[in-house]
């Protein structure tokens, strides 16, 4: 894994951020801010839940996703409302890898619909990594990184890569076009070979070649059924 900085990757891209949890990074605002954004998408998990920003203040619109949050969780809507300048939505179950994808590309289709520049700060990896197996959060990441692309997204998901086994982290890296690493965690990225990853990737596909069927990769056009499909356990 070859870290480069924010101003060496040209967007659209989906970014794999690293860095030690307990420090904020400063490449998170670089990366959200430098291309000009016209919408942005914070995903938050329940433990870590930002203070919700007055609209006067916010230039665009601005999604606030957040994961595991029962103080805030769905109150039965089926739709965020869009026509705010900032837009909230929740999903209560943090295992619940197919509502979080759902509700992640329901703002890519409004958005893409809108034509906005859209940013989108994942935080965090190591959160989604507590509860389900890093087989299905490998899935989950891989599918989602794809309905990003699909609509020109600059994205960026947070990983502390001393909580994880070097080819786990490894694997995960093979996913994301870019790396970023803050110097706090350039020592700890990992050295796992081709070899250690292919091997992973056989064994969560059950001793199979490595290849995880991802198919069909969602697109710009992907409807909620489309993403739940793909996502189920």
């Amino acid at each position: 894994m070859e870290p480069e900085t924010p101003a060496e990757i040209e967007p659209p891209a989906n970014v794999l951020l690293v860095h030690a949890t307990h420090g904020e990074s400063d490449a998170c605002a670089d990366l959200c801010h430098e291309h000009d954004p016209t919408a942005e998408l914070r995903v938050t998990f329940g433990d870590d839940r930002p203070n919700e920003p007055n609209p006067d203040d916010i230039e665009g619109t601005l999604g606030l996703l957040r994961i595991g949050d029962l103080l805030h969780g769905d109150d039965g809507e089926s739709d965020p409302d869009f026509t705010g300048t900032v837009v909230t939505d929740s999903v209560c179950d943090p295992t619940d890898l197919s509502e979080i994808g759902v509700a992640i590309s329901r703002f890519c289709k409004h958005w893409d619909e809108s034509d906005e520049r859209i940013t989108v700060c994942f935080d965090s990896l190591d959160a989604v990594l507590r509860y389900p197996s890093p087989k299905r959060v490998f899935q989950f990441v891989h599918v989602l990184t794809n309905r990003l692309a699909s609509v020109d997204a600059y994205a960026h998901f947070h990983f502390d890569p001393t909580r994880h086994e070097d080819r786990v982290v490894s694997t995960f890296g093979t996913i994301f076009d870019s790396v970023v690493a803050d110097e706090d965690a350039e020592d700890a990225l990992p050295e796992a070979t081709d070899e250690e990853v292919a091997d992973l990737l056989a064994a969560w596909n059950d001793g199979g070649t490595g290849e995880i069927e991802l198919e069909p990769t969602p697109t710009a056009e992907a409807t909620d059924e489309d993403i739940a499909r793909i996502l189920e356990k």
